[in-house]
Order: structure tokens, then C-alpha cells, then sequence
């Protein structure tokens, strides 16, 4: 009986770890990421890019750590609307450095210069967003100038920042975690889904599965609230209609995500690889990529 409880515990110990990647000023550490994402209607949108982690500074509470993407291409077809939208924003954050301050155990605490990368991005957003109405015209059907840049600098915020460097995609997502086989915890999305995570353990792999966990007041809420935003002049109709609509499956939305994260000797991690499906309106994106230390 003894031998078997201590066995037991011997297991759950082996099974789960502390993220806390070690960090000393001067630590530097590079990402190749490659991402696919496949949209329904437009094709594959091909995403590669460098990631460069550099702790420049060391404090009483942690670190600084800046962080800065490089070298950043997107591939995909010349009508795809959503690919150039998501080729402009990565080119408006190619080169920006964003300074943050993290805990000793590499959790994130603050932007400390919020203020001179949405600048940056302001400055630069009126010339691709004219760059990209110039190269899509049927743009100017769907969405006016002003909304679109309102949406493009609204979502780059220094909040937005953080949720950014603490998504599952980045090499900072489990800093500071104590995580065991069967942990649970839940969390909002970056487009406002409320998800729960499941966690396993094994070794230095740590596998994360995610799934949405919404009431249906929940998912009509932020349903209004997302048309609201990409289509003001529809949100009367949808807000008039919601429970009709629910009920028809037309606005159904559903999202699922594993990641699987490799720990590497020193805590950082050595190689993230995320499959997720996204469902918005009987429309499905699948996103698969995958980030390895240099």
C-alpha cells in the first residue's frame, strides 16, 4: 500500500515542471517561425519570420527584455484579401522594438514603451492602408479607410502587446507556470473567446489543448460586439435578429488549439508547435506553425 502511494506521487512529481527560463543580461534568443494559415475561399497565407528575444538589463524585480520580429515575409495569392491584411500588419510591426519588464521568472509585467511603438504604427498605418486600397479597390466595398485603420491601431494597444507575448505561439506563454498533468485554466482569447485549457506533462514536453467555453448569452454578446466593430452599419440587424440567427447555425463559432511546447536545459523553449481551427459563421481557418530556437 506504502510502495504504491509512493510510486503515485513518485509520477504526479515526474509530471509536471516550473517554467522559469534562466536570464541574465546579455541572454539572447532567436526564433525561426513558419505558419500556415488556410482560409476559406482565399488559399494558404505562408508566414516566416524571426523572432529576437534580448535581455538588455537586469533590476531588483526581474528584467528588461526587448523583443523584435525581423526579416518577416508573407506569401499568398494576389486577390486574398486577408493575407495582404495580414501581410500589412506584420510589415507595420517588422523592426519595432517593444521593451518589457519581466519578473525573475520571466513573466510579463509591463510595456515600458507602449507609447513609441503604437507611434510607430500610426505613423506608418496611413501608407499601407492607402497601399492596400490601391492594390485590393474592392476593399473600399467592404470597409471605409477610416474604419480600417481604427481597427488596424485600436488592436495595437500596449494590453494588446501583452496578450500578444502571452498567446500560445510565444516563447513566453508559460513563463512563471507550475504545470502538472491534468491542470485546468481558462482565459479569454485575443478576439474575445472565453477558452479553457487542459494541460499535460511529460518530461520537458508540455502539451496544451484548448477549447471555447462559452454560454450562448456569452457567444451572442461578443458576436454583437465583433460586428460592431468590422461592420457598424449590420449591428442594428444583427442586434434585432440575434436569437434567430443563433438558432439557425448562421453565426455558430467554435475554436479549438493544441500547442505543443519543448523545454529546453536552461527553461527556455526550444520549439512551440500550434494546430488550431477557427469556425466564425460557418467559415473554418486552420492555422498550423511552428517557432524553433535558432
Amino acid at each position: 500500500m506504502m510502495v504504491s502511494l509512493l510510486l503515485t506521487v513518485a509520477m504526479a512529481l515526474q509530471a509536471q515542471v516550473k517554467v522559469a527560463p534562466k536570464m541574465q543580461k546579455g541572454t539572447v534568443k532567436t526564433y525561426v517561425a513558419d505558419a500556415t494559415i488556410t482560409l476559406p475561399g482565399q488559399g494558404d497565407v505562408k508566414v516566416t519570420g524571426d523572432s529576437k528575444y534580448t535581455v538588455t538589463d537586469a533590476t531588483a524585480d526581474g528584467f528588461v527584455l526587448e523583443m523584435v520580429s525581423t526579416d518577416v515575409k508573407t506569401e499568398c495569392e494576389p486577390g486574398n484579401i486577408a493575407g495582404k491584411l495580414m501581410a500589412a500588419a506584420e510589415e507595420m510591426m517588422k523592426g519595432a522594438v517593444v521593451k518589457a519588464a519581466v519578473d525573475k521568472e520571466g513573466r510579463i509585467q509591463n510595456i515600458l514603451n507602449g507609447d513609441e511603438v503604437k507611434a510607430r504604427i500610426d505613423t506608418q498605418a496611413d501608407a499601407f492602408i492607402d497601399q492596400m486600397m490601391t492594390d485590393l479597390p474592392q476593399l473600399a466595398g467592404i470597409v471605409s479607410k477610416e474604419n480600417l485603420k481604427k481597427q488596424v491601431t485600436e488592436s495595437l494597444t500596449v494590453e494588446g502587446l501583452v496578450e500578444t507575448l502571452q498567446a500560445s505561439t510565444s516563447p513566453l506563454a508559460l513563463n512563471g507556470k507550475t504545470i502538472m498533468t491534468g491542470n485546468q485554466e481558462e482565459f479569454v482569447s485575443k478576439d474575445g473567446m472565453k477558452m479553457k485549457r487542459l494541460y499535460f506533462v511529460n518530461g520537458k514536453t508540455i502539451i496544451a489543448n484548448s477549447v471555447m467555453n462559452m454560454s450562448e448569452e456569452e457567444m451572442k454578446q461578443l458576436i454583437i460586439k465583433q460586428v460592431e466593430k468590422s461592420a457598424p452599419d449590420q449591428a442594428q440587424m444583427v442586434k434585432d435578429n440575434i436569437d434567430q440567427l443563433m438558432s439557425s447555425g448562421m453565426l455558430k463559432m467554435d475554436h479549438k488549439e493544441t500547442a505543443t511546447y519543448e523545454l529546453d536545459d536552461d527553461g527556455w523553449v526550444k520549439s512551440i508547435v500550434v494546430d488550431s481551427t477557427t469556425e466564425t459563421m460557418g467559415q473554418q481557418v486552420v492555422t498550423k506553425s511552428v517557432a524553433k530556437l535558432k
